[in-house]
């Protein structure tokens, strides 16, 4: 199947920066407006114009935050690339469409932000299929991950550049805006420490944007004026359908082989001479065993015992990507690649701290100061057990099969 344009996705970088960047060499159509190199530059094309018949469709890429960085890379904040990015491409299109990996209230951010943005195509790993949702004058939307399903959306656009009421909407939004800027500047105006610098930058700051929010209105009645006829052009309008994957397509021979050969680019990536000087957080099931014995016997019998021997089997040990769930850690704390990648076999194990919340390292050194949590919480299983890795996940169900005996 041939693309238009392919945005860099956070685990788009877990097989290394070359992989993506030899594909690029070779035309594949890969876009980043915010993976920059040391010096400061994108090391990907930031933007795609194609013309689609009479409609120029301009195409911008954003990658959401990986993991882990390749060295000499960094992720720069939407929030400084998109403003003239979308003023500069919003002049030479028709339409503007958003390839984002970033979470969905940024997404979402981005939509009220800027009503240039006509729609973000979305890909979020925890949403699953979205229906179209129109946030001001932007439509966001995504397919499930993992190529399960096919999302189409089918677009009827016309020079209105306005889906339904969405710009009526929009200038009423606006216009409340400059009315609340109004009474920021009266308010600030009304100050005893007016003449100080760094206020005085501050209203400067409250004028700059009253402007740029009043071209905006001018702008939208202009578009919402009524042609020479005295009528207003109709709304641009879509229809989507989410076509899923059926289980029983056979296999891609020439697919398989691309995807052993990343595993193996991701194995040779990571398995460099590693430091062993490195301390860690967690003490790991051989220190619970002399207190907790029966707990231990119990548990190695689970599946949690062998999940690390699971990406062993795998050959994907080496991948940053899985291996916060396939070893010794817990919710809220965050291992570097050093350790993720030079475990002693005492955490290379889904262990007692993943589920009894946190380091237990304190607690083995005074079990009555530092006691660690007995009951496992839904949101901790739900850390890994989530509906993309492990759609059959119960938690009462499986909570049992894990639960420890009583001591």
């Amino acid at each position: 199947m041939k693309v238009d344009a392919v945005a860099v996705g956070p685990l788009d970088l877990t097989s290394g920066l070359a992989l993506l960047q030899t594909s690029q060499q070779e035309g594949f159509p890969w876009l980043s407006a915010n993976l920059l190199d040391k010096h400061g530059r994108p090391l990907f094309q930031p933007v795609h114009i194609k013309k689609i018949g009479k409609i120029k469709a301009g195409i911008i890429g954003l990658t959401g935050a990986p993991l882990h960085l390749p060295a000499d890379v960094t992720l720069a904040e939407w929030r400084t690339v998109l403003p003239e990015l979308i003023d500069k491409t919003s002049r030479q299109c028709d339409i503007l469409i958003l390839l984002s990996s970033l979470s969905p209230a940024e997404n979402q951010e981005i939509a009220q932000q800027f009503p240039a943005l006509h729609l973000i195509l979305a890909a979020d790993q925890h949403s699953g299929n979205m229906n179209p949702q129109q946030v001001n004058n932007t439509l966001i939307t995504q397919t499930e991950a993992q190529g399960k399903y096919q999302g189409i959306l089918t677009i009827d656009w016309n020079t209105s550049g306005r889906w339904g009421q969405a710009k009526e909407e929009e200038l009423t939004g606006l216009r409340n805006r400059i009315g609340a800027l109004d009474w920021q500047l009266q308010r600030m105006q009304q100050r005893k420490d007016l003449h100080q610098p760094a206020y005085l930058e501050k209203i400067e700051q409250v004028v700059r944007d009253r402007k740029i929010v009043e071209q905006q209105v001018k702008s939208l009645e202009k578009t919402l004026a009524p042609n020479p006829a005295g009528r207003q052009e109709a709304p641009c309008s879509f229809s989507y359908n989410f076509l899923a994957l059926q289980g029983s397509m056979p296999k891609s021979p020439e697919i398989e082989s691309i995807i052993t050969e990343i595993k193996q680019q991701i194995t040779t990536l990571h398995s460099g001479k590693i430091s062993q000087d490195i301390d860690f957080p967690f003490l790991g099931h051989t220190g619970c065993v002399s207190c907790h014995p029966d707990q231990t016997s119990f548990w190695q019998e689970t599946r949690h015992a062998k999940a690390y021997q699971t990406l062993q089997r795998k050959e994907q040990a080496l991948n940053l990507d899985c291996l916060p769930c396939h070893i010794t850690t817990s919710p809220g704390f965050s291992l570097s690649r050093d350790q993720l990648l030079s475990l002693p076999p005492a955490l290379q194990t889904v262990g007692c701290e993943n589920c009894h919340s946190g380091p237990g390292i304190s607690h083995a050194s005074n079990p009555v100061k530092f006691q660690m949590t007995k009951q496992v919480e839904e949101k901790i299983c739900l850390s890994c057990h989530t509906k993309e890795r492990d759609n059959t996940f119960e938690y009462q169900k499986k909570k049992e099969l894990i639960a420890c005996p009583a001591g």
